[in-house]
């Protein structure tokens, strides 16, 4: 288990807490194209590492992310007029480009050099695979681009949800990273693994965080075979789930929880067919959350307990709950919104859990000591980070089973 104060640590990402400020120097996962489909369109208010912000797409196209409040009297930017390759504030009028200047103060006499002199927040953006990314962290310090696998792949071989989460982020991932679980929690939604509930986990720690391998015993021929599912780890808050393969498909499920702030997260997942199409039971994924879009706040959540089907689980549904995500939604969240971690009793099924706690609690310790964070050194190749799952010879090292680049730190 971790401290009260160790919890604190990891939960904490407001500006100013160590948390926060590292992943500040990441560049995050942070709008859904489609939130802003047209140029001059309604702005939408944006809330990020506990910040509240307000994007907008201009004229021309690109994207701004402002600080809510208007650097005039505070009023907030979400009511403004989008015109003209800017957003002005429908109060006194003031109008801010996409980079934070302060191109007209209508009020103010032709001799005012109010708008040289001050700036609104803004943080740089990209816009690549169906999201919008944000950097928040101090400009000299900026890190290149994450160029994951999917992001140049043609738009009908890959897609995108935003789904909220009430609770850390944190909790998200290790619920995605937490392997014993799903022979339970999910057992009435996934078959063809082995039988073997009790899997050995295996832990390996690389330049951007850590992976692990899941070794299961196999249903028939244990003594020639072993199943082995390695899961991966990249700070500050991304999982990669190995590839659900059938004919012309080699889909991967690369999931993301972006904190809003020390309480709640949106959860990315970026999922995408190597193979060719993307099959339309993936289009459909926020479907289960009761959305017929691709982002939005579930209809499950813990006031109408995720709407748990006790009839369904007397006919033998394990959880009651319809949806792999929306079941890991319902423990996650049933937490409360920071899980108590000073009160867990661990074992042997949880290393993967311990391992990410300790690798980001180590990353920040790092940090705070000058140290750059985990997994932004430039050579790092983010296409190349792959998760895997196969049946192996019962001699063959589990690190064997994925490419060379997820090997161990010296």
């Amino acid at each position: 288990m971790v401290s009260l104060e160790e919890n604190q640590l990891l939960a904490g990402v407001s500006r100013g807490t160590p948390m926060g400020d590292m992943m500040r120097r990441y560049w995050l996962p942070a709008i859904h194209s489609a939130e802003l489909p047209e140029r001059d369109g309604t702005p939408i208010r944006v809330r990020l590492l506990g910040e509240d912000l307000v994007a907008f797409r201009d004229t021309e196209g690109r994207v701004g992310l402002l600080e809510e409040a208007c650097s005039h009297r505070c009023a907030s930017l979400a009511y403004g007029r989008n015109e003209e390759s800017g957003l002005r504030c429908i109060y006194h009028g003031w109008k801010y480009d996409v980079h934070g200047n302060i191109l007209e103060t209508p009020p103010e006499p032709p001799e005012s050099d109010v708008k040289r002199r001050t700036k609104q927040v803004a943080y740089p953006t990209r816009e690549r695979g169906d999201v919008i990314w944000a950097y928040m962290g101090p400009k000299h310090l900026e890190p290149a681009f994450p160029e994951w696998e999917w992001l140049d792949l043609p738009s009908d071989q890959r897609h995108v949800t935003k789904i909220f989460e009430d609770c850390n982020y944190a909790q998200g991932v290790e619920g995605s990273i937490d392997s014993a679980h799903s022979d339970y929690l999910h057992s009435s939604d996934i078959v063809g693994r082995p039988k073997d509930h009790a899997p050995t986990l295996h832990p390996e720690d690389t330049p951007y965080g850590f992976r692990y391998a899941a070794v299961r015993r196999p249903d028939a021929d244990a003594d020639r075979l072993k199943y082995v599912r390695i899961t991966v780890f990249v700070a500050p808050f991304y999982v990669i789930i190995p590839p659900f393969r059938r004919p012309r498909e080699e889909v991967i499920l690369h999931q993301a929880w972006v904190p809003i702030d020390d309480d709640s997260n949106q959860f990315f997942t970026f999922a995408y067919n190597r193979l060719g199409t993307l099959p339309q039971r993936y289009l459909e994924h926020q479907a289960q959350f009761g959305l017929d879009r691709p982002w939005g706040r579930p209809i499950r959540n813990t006031a109408n307990l995720h709407l748990q089907d006790r009839d369904a689980m007397k006919r033998g549904n394990w959880s009651g709950i319809a949806g792999v995500n929306s079941q890991d939604f319902a423990v996650v969240e049933s937490m409360g919104r920071l899980a108590p971690r000073h009160r867990e009793h661990l074992g042997a099924s949880d290393i993967a859990v311990v391992s990410m706690r300790r690798r980001l609690l180590g990353a920040l310790r790092a940090f705070e000591a000058g140290k750059e964070p985990l997994g932004l050194d430039p050579s790092i190749r983010y296409d190349q980070i792959v998760s895997e799952e196969k049946f192996v010879p019962v001699d063959m090292p589990w690190q064997s089973v994925a490419p060379a680049l997820a090997t161990a730190l010296p």
